[in-house]
């Protein structure tokens, strides 16, 4: 915030605080505090799910349970909703898990109710709303509860016949996206071509991460083209993307590193990471010695990672040319990795510009104070900012762009064979 914006602050600031008399439920208020801290543009400030021990996590499932809204739908509404035009009518979520039925029903916080008319086992209910969706320009934006029912902010893009990932039942689907459900999957394109894609860097999914490429080893040293999709990866840990690195690297890589700001909030989320199951051995230590750094410089920005060049002991003969799949849901952890990728003479991105979520980021989380879920915040800031060379707001360009109309990997395949 500076003086050119202090004023929409403050009355953006009013406005949340008049629409705050009016709530009465935990998930207008998660709503209502994400869309004000959306004034700050910064992908790393949140409020989310707080992971509970699984016995209480039972007992807080079944009360948010019951308290989720739910409204009847006859046959004869379904029925008319199939013919329906404009926002209502049928859906099926991305993964088609889920059957909904979007209504207009308006309330302070919607134009728009989202009801479940089926759902795999154990994700919805029928009859419960799951969605509560605001009109926009060319969006609808609002809340999405998850398979937790935790409300998460969503603004859904208003194309055709689908809502965001939401397809309109009886459209003809998108062709060529392969995999949707998987966080790791693989396939043999041709004999030139190997397919890869990676929906996260999270740290669970990290061992996932290194089998694919253990078994995909020998396609790995023999194939000439690599296409690698990591479009919807938002991030995760930075070691969960080192099994790939050896496959793109082509020449010493400049690594700029960054400070963390050393409090007593901040070492306490350090220090909560680093008791987490799975987390490799070589992470414990560097986050002691992080933690240590900052005990000894409290108030201080303390150096988190020093600038570097990494150089690995040989370039890998194959693959020969690597096209990484991007697109704007790619942010934090995923956006670091693309800027190591791209200095890779074997790397070419194509899509659309990423989030730019990353100056900002190791983010570290505490309960809330007054509801079940947790504060989270950037507990690090990069040097790149000092460079002139930040990307929060900005992303990263693809060096050739795709429109959401084209098939991207078979784009991808004919670029690469080309």
């Amino acid at each position: 915030m500076n003086s050119k914006t202090e004023a929409i602050y403050r009355k953006r600031t009013q406005v949340a605080l008049e629409q705050s008399a009016s709530i009465k439920t935990p998930a207008h208020c998660i709503y209502l505090i994400n869309d004000w801290l959306t004034f700050f543009r910064d992908g790393h400030i949140q409020i989310g799910r707080n992971r509970i021990s699984k016995d209480l996590e039972k007992v807080k499932l079944q009360g948010r349970i019951q308290a989720i809204e739910s409204i009847g739908l006859s046959n004869d509404q379904l029925t008319n909703l199939k013919n329906t035009k404009g926002i209502t009518g049928i859906y099926w979520n991305e993964d088609s898990s889920a059957r909904i039925a979007v209504i207009r029903n308006k309330t302070l916080f919607r134009d728009y109710a989202g009801v479940v008319i089926s759902a795999k086992a154990g994700m919805w209910l029928p009859g419960q709303v799951v969605l509560e969706l605001k009109s926009g320009k060319d969006t609808l934006k609002g809340i999405m509860y998850d398979k937790y029912y935790i409300p998460t902010s969503v603004s859904l893009l208003i194309k055709g016949n689908a809502l965001g990932s939401f397809k309109r039942e009886g459209s003809k689907q998108s062709s060529g996206e392969i995999f949707s459900e998987a966080t790791v999957a693989s396939k043999v394109l041709s004999t030139k071509t190997l397919y890869i894609k990676i929906s996260t860097f999270n740290q669970n999914n990290a061992r996932n991460i290194d089998s694919l490429f253990k078994a995909n080893q020998s396609n790995l040293s023999k194939m000439p083209n690599l296409i690698l999709d990591l479009r919807n990866n938002g991030g995760g840990a930075d070691f969960a993307y080192s099994p790939i690195t050896p496959y793109i690297y082509t020449k010493t890589v400049r690594n700029i590193g960054a400070d963390v700001l050393a409090t007593d909030d901040n070492i306490a989320g350090w220090a909560a990471i680093a008791t987490t199951n799975g987390l490799p051995p070589d992470q414990k230590v560097f986050i002691s010695h992080v933690i240590e750094k900052m005990e000894q410089g409290k108030g201080k920005l303390v150096s988190f990672s020093d600038d570097s060049n990494i150089s690995l002991d040989s370039v890998a003969t194959y693959p020969q040319k690597v096209i990484i799949l991007i697109n704007k849901h790619c942010a934090s952890t995923t956006e670091e990795f693309l800027l190591l990728a791209k200095q890779s003479s074997k790397v070419t991105l194509m899509g659309e510009h990423t989030a730019g979520v990353l100056d900002y980021s190791n983010m570290r989380g505490a309960d809330f104070s007054c509801m079940p879920y947790m504060l989270y915040w950037a507990t690090s800031r990069s040097r790149r900012i000092d460079e002139g060379l930040a990307i929060d707001n900005i992303g990263i360009t693809p060096d050739k762009v795709l429109s959401p109309e084209q098939n991207w990997i078979n784009e991808a395949k004919y670029y690469i064979e080309k």
